[in-house]
């Protein structure tokens, strides 16, 4: 039975973050054309992504990496709103950002002067210690043509942002968890119901997953989270997990484990929305944690 959270309740915590940086450009490891884009006047570089060519960098964390897209729109109609998803591969891990481009006037290439390019949509990953590999492509039957720049996050500071962990007034089922000692509480979602938050943007939601292991259940195992803006799909997370080492059920006549956090980030654009997860394999189980930044909770319909 589907669950829909229509208020939250936050109760401030503190989970590690993002100190104030400034981004600066990032060449690719692999790409398939640089292209000039002038904009307001100046050159800008970025890199040409189709079918048949993947962007492919490898970044050393903990980091954030922007991603800036801009769709080729010489094949619409310059009213016309346009959507492209951008598949991304970190690791083993895929996930896709689906974006709605329109025409931005005055922005045109370099070298040939003519327009027809879509506006900057940018979508943020968060890296995790230690180096990664980073694979931005479209689908095989895909014609489109996008544009990509990369910036990196520099000089990031040894402090922590305060991060507030939201707690649902209506859920399916609240459960409590030990990690080394510290209870924390997760909203637990199976294949048969659903979560959902409303939210104001711009904001970065920080989702912690964990897979339910029942007992038959072993090993290394995937699971795929599917997350909706304001009903229609926004991204698919798919997740390579493995039992917990330190996380424990707080009831310990749980005859299930829990496996490792994985975690996620979900970019929630400005104005209103409501984001459901759902779990898209059946007989999974799966339990949430949400965070959002403190600076990000006076946030306003504008």
């Amino acid at each position: 039975m589907k669950k829909i959270i229509l208020a939250l309740i936050f109760l401030i915590s503190v989970a590690p973050g993002w100190g104030k940086s400034n981004f600066s450009f990032l060449k690719p490891d692999k790409y398939g054309k640089l292209i000039k884009i002038q904009i307001k006047g100046k050159d800008r570089t970025y890199y040409k992504l189709d079918k048949s060519h993947p962007i492919e960098v490898t970044v050393e964390g903990p980091t954030r990496l922007k991603v800036c897209s801009r769709l080729d729109m010489q094949d619409y109609k310059k009213d016309q709103k346009v959507d492209y998803k951008i598949f991304c591969k970190i690791d083993n891990d895929d996930t896709h950002y689906t974006r709605s481009a329109v025409h931005s006037p005055g922005i045109k290439f370099s070298k040939s002067n003519n327009g027809q390019i879509g506006g900057s949509e940018v979508f943020t990953l968060d890296i995790a210690p230690g180096k990664h590999k980073i694979k931005l492509f479209f689908d095989k039957k895909n014609k489109q043509i996008a544009y990509i720049r990369l910036l990196k996050e520099g000089n990031k500071s040894t402090s922590s942002v305060e991060r507030v962990a939201m707690h649902p007034q209506k859920f399916t089922k609240q459960v409590k968890i030990l990690v080394k000692e510290n209870e924390y509480d997760y909203y637990r979602i199976g294949s048969a119901d659903s979560l959902s938050l409303k939210l104001i943007g711009p904001c970065t939601l920080k989702v912690l997953s964990r897979l339910e292991y029942n007992v038959t259940m072993n090993g290394g195992k995937k699971y795929r989270i599917a997350v909706y803006e304001d009903g229609k799909l926004k991204n698919t997370f798919l997740k390579s997990t493995k039992l917990s080492e330190s996380a424990v059920y707080a009831d310990k006549k749980s005859d299930l484990q829990l496996s490792q956090g994985d975690d996620f980030y979900v970019e929630v654009p400005e104005g209103e929305h409501i984001y459901t997860f759902q779990v898209k394999d059946d007989g999974r189980n799966l339990l949430f944690k949400f965070y959002l930044p403190v600076d990000d909770l006076n946030n306003t319909i504008r």
